[in-house]
């Protein structure tokens, strides 16, 4: 019960960063297609693609690797600050080539995905950013290790996104748009590593002169080498559509693209911010041999994350127009790509912990295996339907990858660890989210003669309210009641 009670209370928190990062990255394209178009937006995807993918190769896994290792000696406090160290000065030496590669061949970048000056000189100063944003995720995954989440969810979700948010708005204002697009998350990210250091220090205790003397820890290197190459498989497949609609094209089509694929990632951060607190649980019940207990919370959290993305999936699937209409007319022409992209989304989610299951129970290889083949059969199908059908192509091959990935890693886990996640209790929230997605579908012709943001905000009203009554009548499960009692301890008195 302790154990839930603490996944229940770190991920409402961090289900509340992730939601304002996921949100604040919303607004950032949301201001940006207001203000300079989709040509530009377009410009910062790509960037933003590229930089990403640069930034999983300078981590090295290390991320991950600190999150099992630190966990795996929690009766060590020496090893652990230790291991802390190495992670982070192994990180920023990888980063170094990573940038200098960047700087080198961004001219070439810009060509082959078929952008101009803007976007060599977006990838330029995006390129600085990378060894920032390469710590960030280094420490905030160590202080995770020792039971925070809070530092972590702060320093990327609410500093970096908030941070770029603002400086564009700001730049905008006083010297220009294009000014703003290069510069703000470069210096937002400077201002994330600043906040996350200082968290590190406070809470392991490592310091600068911890990383000088750092020494390479091989095993936990070895650990990590092939989660990097999962991460990398990962991180490409996540952006190749966008790289892919680039190479294929341009920039404007990606911008179109663009706020569908960020409207229907909202519902990612659900599953984030469970897996983020379940994988450090996961892994010290596995390191004490505690197969059974990793069942039940394998199953409980499978259930939570499901019952809490289906509400929003349900707006995006029934009023996928109104949804991008915020953004502007133009773009509402990508409706049918946000229905198929909402859909991949589902899955994904309802999904992904097999992954980190498979993580934290030591099959890295595995789970390299699984990304080689998940990104293969990406870019395969991209080149089958990107060339004839552009966007729709792009989504249509996202939801083929993920609905095979998910199938694949589900028989792994039963094969390998003899679990699964699946419970009836899951049908509740299904039957709920069908009787929902049908009242809003009957009021729909009602709602989209409002105003687009008050048709949004009742529709959602009406969803959450449908929804939420038939999971009260159906009652919830005992242990949703025992965790709810236990975090609001005055409901008892």
């Amino acid at each position: 019960m302790k154990q839930k009670v603490t996944i229940a209370r770190e991920a409402g928190f961090s289900f509340a960063g992730f939601v304002a990062g996921q949100g604040l990255r919303f607004l950032f394209t949301l201001v940006v297609a207001a203000m300079l178009g989709a040509e530009s937006l377009g410009v910062y995807a790509l960037s933003l693609a590229v930089i990403q993918v640069a930034e999983v190769l300078a981590v090295g896994g290390l991320d991950t690797g600190v999150l099992r290792f630190v966990n795996l000696h929690e009766s060590r406090p020496d090893k652990q600050r230790g291991l802390v160290a190495a992670a982070l000065k192994t990180s920023l030496l990888f980063s170094l080539p990573v940038v200098l590669f960047l700087v080198v061949f961004s001219g070439f970048l810009a060509a082959m995905l078929n952008g101009g000056g803007l976007l060599r000189l977006t990838l330029l100063c995006y390129a600085c950013s990378v060894p920032f944003h390469v710590l960030i995720a280094v420490a905030g995954h160590a202080v995770q290790a020792y039971g925070k989440l809070r530092p972590k969810i702060i320093a990327g979700q609410v500093l970096v996104p908030g941070g770029m948010l603002l400086l564009f708005i700001l730049i905008n204002a006083f010297v220009g748009g294009s000014f703003a697009l290069v510069c703000s998350l470069p210096l937002s990210a400077l201002a994330g590593f600043v906040w996350i250091w200082m968290q590190l220090h406070g809470i392991t205790g490592v310091s600068a002169r911890c990383l000088l003397r750092a020494k390479p820890e091989k095993e936990m290197l070895r650990y990590a080498r092939p989660l990097m190459l999962v991460a990398l498989m990962g991180m490409v497949s996540h952006w190749l559509d966008i790289l892919m609609l680039g190479w294929y094209a341009g920039t404007e089509t990606v911008g179109l693209y663009q706020p569908a694929v960020r409207t229907a990632g909202l519902m990612r951060s659900v599953f984030l911010a469970f897996a983020g607190i379940a994988a450090p649980i996961l892994a010290g019940m596995h390191g004490r041999g505690e197969i059974k207990e990793i069942e039940k919370l394998f199953r409980v959290v499978s259930r939570w994350v499901t019952m809490m993305v289906i509400p929003l999936a349900i707006l995006l699937l029934v009023m996928p127009g109104t949804v991008l209409a915020l953004f502007g007319d133009a773009f509402t022409v990508a409706a049918p790509v946000l229905v198929v992209l909402a859909v991949a989304v589902l899955v994904q989610s309802f999904f992904g912990l097999y992954d980190t299951v498979l993580q934290m129970t030591g099959y890295s290889r595995l789970c390299f295996m699984n990304g080689m083949a998940g990104l293969a059969a990406h870019v395969v199908l991209n080149m089958l339907l990107i060339p004839s059908y552009g966007m729709i192509g792009a989504a249509w091959a996202l939801l083929a990858v993920y609905f095979l990935l998910g199938a694949a890693r589900v028989a792994e886990v039963r094969v390998i660890l003899g679990l699964h996640g699946f419970s009836a209790p899951l049908i509740k929230p299904l039957f709920a989210g069908v009787v929902s997605g049908m009242v809003l579908a009957s009021a729909r012709p009602f709602l989209e003669s409002l105003h687009v943001t008050i048709s949004l905000g009742g529709s959602m009203l009406l969803v959450i309210t449908v929804y939420l009554l038939l999971i009260r009548l159906m009652k919830l499960e005992q242990e949703e009641m025992d965790v709810i009692l236990e975090l609001f301890s005055f409901v008892k008195k």
